[in-house]
């Protein structure tokens, strides 16, 4: 007869930091149908040991709670990948000359008249330090419309036959919420596209196929599986949603998903009834998302104090005042939770005073809403946030990866109150931090690098004073990411009921140098107390 209580998967020998309110380092856990079982001792946990019952020594590896990015793109990166050319860094791609030749590449394998399309452009990773112009996206071909856009997205180029093709000439205006860029002598479209603009020269979205969504989405999750990170919280629309229930239904999910869904898509949701919560342990909507203003890493986010390197230049608002609040407002009064993407300190003013009325207007008892990045801030905007209850997620990896190109456009008493893990912390207020990939590299051991040590990848101090230990760094992508998902009673750390997703690292987290963190190896990752990755 089997003995239903003994645990399906026991850890032992091990260093479990478990991340509960003590702060408990276990030595062992066990896993029994896919919930946490125990936590304590090897003895303790091994008296759980039945006949069918996984062992695993840990050698005295350390265990830590599944990591979680709170805020990407990955679903709709999955895919664009399957359909761009990738203009990286990483990619090869070091000059305007190799971007030309990457799109003349694609473009010589295209049908004439259709769509070459490239992303993760960088231009602070070129050795001209500048974007391509369109006629030198012009040179990779002028018979395909060329679009691409940077690695922080809310930036693209076009060649002259995009435009050609949209009607749009030096003559156009600029719409509300974008803006395009211009000679400033002649006034003639150098071939930036800023914002709500890109709907000028391309109207109707350029997607992959579903078959490329589904693909897609299943690599990149699976990649995130192996760089330790057990769920993650996307933006999505309806060919997200649509490749992810695809996989799920196919039983092919490799980590958690949860979902803000695009704020546009809101009355199609309202009338069928769905909010935040529909859904299961994997896969589940949690709120709208809504844009207020530009990127931080294309230096177009919305501030009060004007950009270092463009004198008079203050950034780009996505939105109106008026469009944003009756847009938020016919959400949340109809009991939608929101996430919105305020950037500089400018847009997150105008998001707080909106969700100061409407959290009024339309009180709840925990209403949970976000701001994705909140990058730019002050005290006052801290005192804000933490009197409204907003929920801020700040970019992880951004100080190293980024860093080095936002020195010159900020400069370094501003970058002191960016990406602003102290001030929040100190505050009281329950961060978390996330990739937003395809924006910068998603391994959660980067971005926990990046916050404790917050030096750039050239070795450059960058905004010091907003530095946090090891153990907080690693709760802004564990507990306070569940937290921010409504999952805090499911995931985020070690403890006895809660769902088994964990990782192995090969070094110690807690012990390694500072400056080695990025360096250490994900041995193993586990979701459901099953292992979904093994180095």
């Amino acid at each position: 007869m089997v003995n239903h209580l003994k645990a399906d998967l026991l850890m032992v020998n091990g260093k479990v930091v478990t991340m509960d309110p003590s702060e408990f380092i276990a030595e062992a856990v066990a896993v029994r149908r896919s919930h946490i079982e125990r936590v304590g001792s090897t003895a303790e946990v091994l008296k759980l040991k039945g006949e069918g019952t996984e062992v695993v020594d840990l050698g005295g590896r350390t265990v830590v709670p599944g990591f979680i990015d709170s805020h990407c793109h990955m679903i709709s990166t999955g895919a664009r990948r399957m359909l761009n050319v990738d203009l990286s860094e990483e990619a090869g791609v070091h000059s305007i000359a190799d971007v030309v030749e990457r799109l003349r590449e694609r473009a010589q394998e295209t049908p004439k008249g259709q769509w070459v399309t490239g992303y993760q452009a960088d231009d602070s990773k070129l050795e001209e330090k500048r974007h391509p112009t369109r006629w030198e996206l012009d040179e990779a071909s002028a018979e395909h419309p060329i679009l691409i856009s940077t690695v922080g997205g809310h930036f693209y180029m076009a060649n002259t036959k995009v435009f050609q093709d949209a009607g749009v000439t030096k003559d156009t205006p600029d719409p509300v919420g974008g803006r395009f860029d211009r000679d400033p002598e002649t006034g003639e479209l150098t071939g930036g596209i800023h914002e709500k603009a890109l709907d000028l020269v391309c109207p109707e979205p350029i997607l992959p196929t579903r078959r490329q969504s589904l693909e897609g989405a299943r690599m990149i999750l699976t990649e995130c599986a192996e760089h330790g990170i057990t769920c993650v919280y996307d933006t999505v629309d309806k060919h997200e949603v649509r490749a992810a229930l695809d996989l799920k239904n196919g039983g092919g999910l490799p980590v958690r998903v949860r979902m803000d869904v695009a704020i546009d898509l809101f009355p199609q949701l309202s009338d069928l009834g769905i909010y935040r919560g529909l859904g299961d342990d994997w896969l589940r909507v949690c709120g709208l998302k809504f844009f207020f203003d530009g990127a931080i890493s294309a230096r177009t986010a919305a501030v009060t104090e004007e950009y270092l390197n463009k004198p008079g230049f203050y950034g780009v608002m996505a939105t109106t005042p008026e469009i944003a609040r009756e847009t938020l407002e016919a959400a949340y009064s109809e009991g939608y939770r929101v996430s919105c993407h305020a950037n500089g300190d400018a847009a997150i003013v105008l998001y707080l005073d909106i969700m100061e009325e409407l959290q009024a207007k339309y009180p709840r008892d925990d209403p949970r809403n976000r701001d994705i990045h909140c990058t730019v801030i002050t005290p006052e905007l801290v005192r804000r946030i933490k009197e409204l209850g907003i929920l801020p997620t700040i970019f992880g990896p951004y100080p190293y990866y980024h860093g080095d190109k936002l020195i010159p456009a900020f400069g370094e008493e501003r970058l002191e109150r960016m990406f602003a893990a102290r001030s929040f912390l100190d505050a009281g207020v329950k961060i978390a931090a996330h990739s937003d990939h395809p924006c910068a590299p998603y391994p959660p051991l980067m971005a926990i690098h990046a916050l404790v040590n917050r030096v750039t990848r050239k070795g450059r101090p960058i905004g010091q004073s907003q530095r946090v230990s090891v153990l907080e760094a690693l709760r802004l992508y564990t507990v306070n990411a569940a937290y921010q998902q409504l999952d805090e009673d499911r995931l985020g750390s070690i403890e006895p009921g809660k769902l088994a997703d964990m990782v192995v690292l090969g070094r110690d987290i807690l012990s390694v140098a500072t400056d080695e963190i990025i360096d250490i190896p994900v041995d193993m990752t586990i979701i459901d107390g099953r292992v979904v990755y093994e180095r």
